[in-house]
């Protein structure tokens, strides 16, 4: 058991001193004990506990610690460059209209001027009234 005179002095226990009424320090300290055995025992990392003027201690919430492994994330693997997926080539059967010239060669759109059907209009459709 820890002693009154170092819990007292010890700066996370010493303000508790503070609030409790002095007759009842060792009540207090029993309870600061009883709650140090514990944390130590079942390994709790935080404890959260209100506190009554004489002392006594309830323990509302106590969080186990953390696991160090749980947080890492697993080491990056790199592929090699040399993969098919890393590679840019065009497919086979898209390779003989790859140039410029002939993707503008392949009509896409009807045009409005030129061998299209309202070739005197300059509309898109042929006028049929």
């Amino acid at each position: 058991m820890v002693s009154l005179h170092a819990l007292r002095t010890h700066p996370k226990f010493a303000p508790l001193f503070a609030d409790v009424y002095v007759v009842c320090w060792p009540i207090l300290w029993w309870q600061l004990n009883r709650l140090l055995a514990f944390c130590r025992r079942e390994d709790i990392a935080d404890v959260l506990y209100p506190l009554s003027p004489w002392g006594f201690i309830t323990v509302n919430f106590h969080s186990d610690r953390p696991d160090p492994d749980a947080c890492k994330p697993p080491a990056r693997t790199f592929r090699p460059l040399t993969e098919p997926g890393y590679a840019s080539d065009l497919p086979a059967n898209l390779d003989s209209i790859a140039t410029l010239e002939t993707l503008t060669a392949i009509p896409l759109l009807p045009r409005a001027a030129g061998d299209s059907p309202g070739k005197d209009s300059g509309t898109l459709f042929a006028n049929t009234s």
